[in-house]
């Protein structure tokens, strides 16, 4: 009876010291040292938004942020908008801003990961930053050259944009980050702000990779970085971890070395609908007649299908050698399954999907 009592009592102390442990972390404040902007899609998921706050480093942990809004029961009540967050940060403040819609701002734009320019237009007309009418597929890469001309001897922007068609498009140079884009500003103007913060990320990370457009050893082979920059966009939607992309990519680059179709089915969603918000892949779409049908056409798709981030154009210039030649998603898990052999592959499609 005693040992009973004792036992009860210690689980209650390990009870309030989890509790009492829990409010501290929660509580916990972190410093903000930059503007402190977040931006919230509309749709966009609990863990999403989690993962983003803490490689922004506004929060500690993603797996706690999510804990508490479960226990809180607001995972569904997030408002969709932009935020200044006032520091010190915790992730009860965080949790107080953004289930309240009052605070959301209106003058940031956010681009995600993997977002293809029609996405970004859809976004950007919602806001009311650009005309109904407008079509951002319009303007060409040519259009910004100009931007550059004070600054064409910087190695980036002379590698990535001088040997590229004039008429290329604008897909895979919008870069995803949190813009700040006061009402009033005209469509070149917002287009140059994505672009000039593309060649500045790009400088920064990949300036000793890009000293030469031509010279970009991949797997013993030569590639553009443009060559890199689709390939990014391939593995944004393909696969989620960061070491998976790098697998997929090796995958990928040695399917183009072999002349063997790259068959990546993202490439059939932006073939057929210019977007993924709505894609639906059928049988029937695996035949469409397009360049980026990546099934019937050997090769690179001719221009990037979104626009990627940092994390998936390094693992496109650094891809993890190994021995496979296919892959898959865990439709129920979200996991990558590598197979060796076409008959592999073909049991794990059995299995998993």
């Amino acid at each position: 009876m005693v040992k009973s009592q004792i036992l009860k009592i210690i689980m209650l102390i390990i009870a309030c010291l989890a509790v009492f442990s829990f409010f501290l972390l929660v509580n916990a404040p972190i410093n903000c040292e930059r503007d402190c902007v977040f931006s919230i899609a509309k749709g966009e998921n609990l863990k999403t938004i989690a993962d983003r706050l803490e490689k922004e480093n506004y929060i500690s942990s993603s797996l706690l942020f999510q804990m508490y809004f479960k226990i809180k029961g607001e995972e569904r009540n997030i408002k969709a908008g932009d935020y200044q967050f006032i520091p010190p940060l915790t992730i009860v403040s965080i949790y107080k801003t953004i289930t309240n819609e009052k605070l959301a701002q209106n003058n940031v734009f956010l681009i995600t990961e993997g977002e293809t320019i029609l996405e970004v237009e859809e976004n950007l007309k919602e806001k009311g930053l650009i005309e109904k009418t407008s079509s951002l597929k319009e303007w060409p890469l040519k259009e910004f050259f100009d931007l550059f001309g004070a600054n064409r001897s910087s190695i980036v922007s002379f590698s990535v944009f001088s040997k590229l068609p004039p008429d290329v498009s604008l897909e895979g140079f919008l870069f995803p980050d949190s813009y700040h884009l006061p009402q009033g500003l005209t469509e070149k103007e917002i287009l140059s702000i994505f672009i000039n913060n593309f060649v500045s990320k790009i400088s920064g990370e990949f300036n000793q990779a890009i000293k030469n457009n031509l010279f970009l050893k991949i797997n013993g082979q030569t590639r553009n970085f443009y060559d890199v920059l689709i390939m990014a966009s391939l593995l944004e939607k393909e696969v989620i971890s960061e070491e998976d992309k790098k697998i997929v990519a090796d995958i990928l680059w040695r399917r183009l070395d072999a002349n063997f179709p790259l068959q990546v089915d993202a490439t059939i969603c932006y073939a057929q609908y210019g977007s993924f918000k709505k894609c639906s892949l059928t049988r029937d779409l695996y035949g469409i007649d397009s360049p980026y049908n990546t099934y019937l056409y050997k090769g690179l798709p001719p221009t990037p299908i979104n626009n990627p981030g940092i994390e998936s154009i390094k693992a496109a210039l650094n891809p993890a050698a190994n021995d496979y030649w296919y892959y898959l998603t865990d439709r129920k898990t979200g996991n990558t399954i590598f197979s060796k052999t076409f008959d592999e592959h073909l049991n794990a499609r059995e299995k998993y999907l």
